[in-house]
Formats: structure tokens, sequence, C-alpha cells
């Protein structure tokens, strides 16, 4: 148990070091494009908020390193590396969504209606793999 915890530190280890080096806005905000993030309007006017909100650019681009660092360590691990793996990674991912649902993305110039709630769905698009 404590070799697994050992092996799970060192992986968090890497993933909080990668954190720590974070390209400018700008290149983040690339490096999404990249990573295929789409927002979907669910309600409200997507043209009031701003999607290029530093903030905003700065979590999502942290949440897709994060699912990119999964999906590279995720099969190395044997069952019970897993399920630790999974616990600390879904904590992670909560902490990043609670961090984007917390960001004010609303343009500085007032809308029509302030009290009009804006709902969007993100998600990243993904190529299905052919099976022959």
């Amino acid at each position: 148990m404590k070799k697994q915890i050992k092996d799970i530190k060192i992986i968090l280890a890497d993933f909080e070091s990668l954190l720590k080096i974070k390209p400018s806005i700008d290149q983040m905000y690339e490096e999404i494009q990249i990573m295929k993030f789409r927002v979907r309007p669910l309600s409200g006017d997507v043209l009031s908020v701003n999607l290029k909100n530093d903030q905003f650019v700065s979590v999502l681009w942290s949440l897709g390193k994060l699912d990119e660092f999964y999906q590279q360590k995720i099969n190395s691990l044997n069952y019970k590396d897993k399920e630790i793996f999974n616990k600390i990674f879904e904590e992670v991912y909560h902490r990043f969504q609670t961090d984007l649902n917390r960001v004010n993305i609303k343009r500085s110039y007032k809308t029509i209606n302030p009290r009009t709630r804006l709902e969007v769905e993100i998600f990243r698009e993904r190529k299905l793999k052919k099976t022959n």
C-alpha cells in the first residue's frame, strides 16, 4: 500500500509541476482550441460573456491538461492504483469545475437584462476510433 501511495504521489507531483508552468493566456487559448473544447449555450445569450476572460481560459486550460494527463497515466496503473488515482482526480476535477463556475465572464458593458442567466455546456470533441 505504501508503494502505491508513493507511486500516486509521484504522478500527482508530475501533474502539479505541469500546472505550475503555465504558458501565456494567448498560448493557453490556442491550446484550448487545439484541445477541441466547444461551448454550447443551453440558455441565455452567449454574446453577453467574454470567453477570452483570463481566469476562464486558465481554468479551462487546466481542465484540459488534467484530462490529457489522466488519459496518459490511467492505463499504466494496476487496479488498486487506478482506484486511488480516480478518487484523487475526481476531487481535482470537481475543484476545477467549481473554479470555472465562479469565474465572472460577463462583458464589462451593461446587458439589456442583468438578471438574465447564461447556462452553457463545455465539452471536448473526440474522434471516434473506427473498429474494423
